[in-house]
């Protein structure tokens, strides 16, 4: 007679000399002949494909119509980043960037990332390919030495007088205009991060060339690289991030 043990659960049913084991799990097995006495052992496993980490919930984001996402994965090509364990920077930024491309397609929301494979790209490059799509946010994504998320918004040093027309609109000052939504950013995507993961979240202003040459509201996200060793962590972060957007394009 078999009996279920522990947290398993199982029916059986029998016709003739075969013996159903019917088992409302995903699972997989291993089966042994024994012998002293003849037997069969079978082990009943885990299937792996339930123990692979969820991603966040998104079903209840939403943005606004004609909402449009850049995102920037950090480095690429010759350039690797930082490198932890066996993770590259230039790998883990593009991975996270594609998830949350993803998420955004399957909300039919649109979405442009400057890089879609390891490819070398310079900062002009990264700004001109974003500035393209005239988006209503950009990120760019890279990880952080320290066990923080720190996020950085652009510092726009004011000029003397009003901005001329050079000034204003040229690739290097396109961020003059945006910079309080770039705050407004920055504030909903780390009270998102701190809220979510419980973990610390350092804000600074610095004159980053990229961010200053993006005309939106534009951030670089910083993830911490311990991050990049908690599968289960890093499943919920794409997540994480567009709940931040969300609650910026709504605020």
């Amino acid at each position: 007679i078999l009996k279920p043990q522990g947290k398993i659960s199982f029916e059986t049913s029998q016709q003739g000399k075969t013996l159903t084991i019917s088992i409302n799990r995903p699972f997989k097995t291993k089966i042994l002949k024994l012998t002293s006495p003849p037997r069969l052992s079978i082990d009943i496993l885990k299937d792996e494909k339930e123990q692979r980490p969820r991603a966040a919930e998104t079903s209840d984001l939403e943005l606004p119509s004609g909402f449009r996402v850049a995102l920037d994965p950090g480095h690429g090509g010759y350039d690797i980043g930082i490198i932890s364990g066996d993770a590259k920077e230039k790998d883990v930024t593009l991975s996270v960037a594609r998830s949350i491309e993803s998420l955004l397609i399957k909300k039919n929301k649109a979405v442009h990332l400057t890089r879609k494979a390891d490819q070398f790209l310079s900062i002009t490059d990264r700004a001109l390919s974003a500035n393209q799509k005239t988006p209503d946010v950009f990120i760019s994504i890279h990880l952080s030495l320290s066990d923080n998320f720190v996020i950085y918004t652009p510092l726009v040093e004011a000029g003397a007088g009003e901005s001329s027309a050079k000034e204003l609109y040229g690739l290097m000052d396109r961020q003059r205009r945006y910079i309080e939504k770039s705050m407004a950013l920055s504030e909903q995507i780390g009270k998102i991060l701190k809220d979510e993961l419980k973990g610390n979240v350092v804000h600074r202003e610095m004159a980053l060339p990229l961010l200053n040459s993006v005309g939106s509201a534009s951030i670089m996200v910083e993830v911490p690289k311990t991050i990049v060793s908690d599968a289960a962590l890093r499943a919920k972060l794409p997540g994480i991030i567009l709940k931040g957007i969300s609650a910026y394009a709504n605020r």
